[in-house]
């Protein structure tokens, strides 16, 4: 992840879980890992990457979007699908896939 999003992700221990943070100058990506040292049953399938973008008047998702998959893609990080968090009330959560 650090090399497809140019940047270094230094990790701890929170709760159980490693998670690793990170900003490049669009966005923060947090990544966390699928392990919980508390629990098996805690555990989750794949490990989790998290975007925040900052919002502003000119948010451009589709920018964004494009940035995003492009960077996996380009790193070769497998992914399953993405999910796009509603930025106003009245849109709906969105899912993304590789090959979108």
């Amino acid at each position: 992840m650090e090399k497809a999003f140019g940047i270094s992700l230094p990790y701890e221990n929170k709760k159980g879980r490693f998670i690793a943070e990170g900003d490049t100058a669009a966005y923060k990506v947090t990544l966390v890992d699928r392990v919980d040292d508390l629990s098996d049953l805690l555990c989750d399938e794949h490990h989790t990457l998290d975007i925040r973008i900052d919002m502003d008047e000119s948010l451009n998702n589709e920018k964004y979007e494009e940035d995003v998959v492009t960077r996996l893609k380009n790193g070769e990080i497998r992914w399953k699908y993405g999910i796009w968090t509603k930025a106003t009330d009245d849109e709906e959560y969105r899912k993304i896939y590789p090959d979108s």
